[in-house]
């Protein structure tokens, strides 16, 4: 469903600061919901703005803002450290699920790092 027109919340709006009726009067008048009147008028008083709202659904990054930037840091600087160890460094307050979520969302990938190991001739490979 799209948003209403500028146009129409501000006539809606407008007749409503005029005392033209009640939220259903206006409801029917310009043919949207009662709920749609009180809304808009509710909207400016608060907002300030008629413009149409940008839905955020859904919960909010545990890890955001300056945490992110810490976390970035401690990235570079403990590349081998443990998903609690990252936690506990950070003063989070998050499961390790929400800390393994996160760094994927940053794009880090735990792959082991390549170490020296001895072949069988007696020489190190890689």
């Amino acid at each position: 469903m799209r948003p209403l027109s500028m146009d129409l919340r501000k006539r809606i709006v407008a007749a409503y600061l005029n005392q033209e009726g009640s939220h259903v009067v206006l409801a029917e008048r310009f043919r949207v919901s009662p709920c749609a009147v009180g809304k808009l008028v509710r909207q400016l008083r608060e907002r300030g703005t008629l413009e149409p709202q940008v839905h955020l659904r859904g919960r909010k990054p545990a890890v955001r803002g300056e945490k992110e930037e810490e976390l970035r840091q401690h990235l570079q600087e403990h590349p081998d450290a443990t998903l609690q160890e990252r936690i506990d460094a950070l003063g989070l307050d998050c499961s390790q699920k929400t800390m393994w979520m996160t760094l994927r969302r940053l794009g880090w990938r735990f792959k082991k790092n390549r170490r020296e190991r001895p072949s069988k001739t007696g020489k190190t490979s890689f």
